[in-house]
């Protein structure tokens, strides 16, 4: 009973916090190579490449399973397949 609804826009924004560090130019470029897209961050480069070594078999299966599936190509994978046990170029 006496309230209302407010139709006006409103602007909310949301802002990660994070740390700067210094880095030299061959660590920048190595980080750079290793982004798979250009959206990819920095962090999500060093968390993919960057891991706590495991004290135990059970933190290395844990780790291993939160690793994402590897980047394949198919196709290639295929004509591997196909192509396992057949010499290359064949005998002379």
């Amino acid at each position: 009973p006496g309230y209302q609804i407010d139709n006006d826009p409103f602007f909310v924004q949301f802002s990660c916090i994070g740390k700067t560090i210094t880095i030299d130019d061959d660590a920048y470029k190595l980080l750079s190579a290793l982004k798979r897209r250009p959206s990819d961050s920095f962090t999500k480069v060093i968390l993919r490449h960057v891991n706590r070594p495991a004290d135990t078999g059970g933190e290395l299966l844990e780790a291993m399973e939160k690793l994402p599936p590897p980047d394949v190509d198919l196709a290639m994978l295929k004509r591997i397949e196909r192509e396992r046990g057949k010499r290359s170029g064949g005998r002379k």
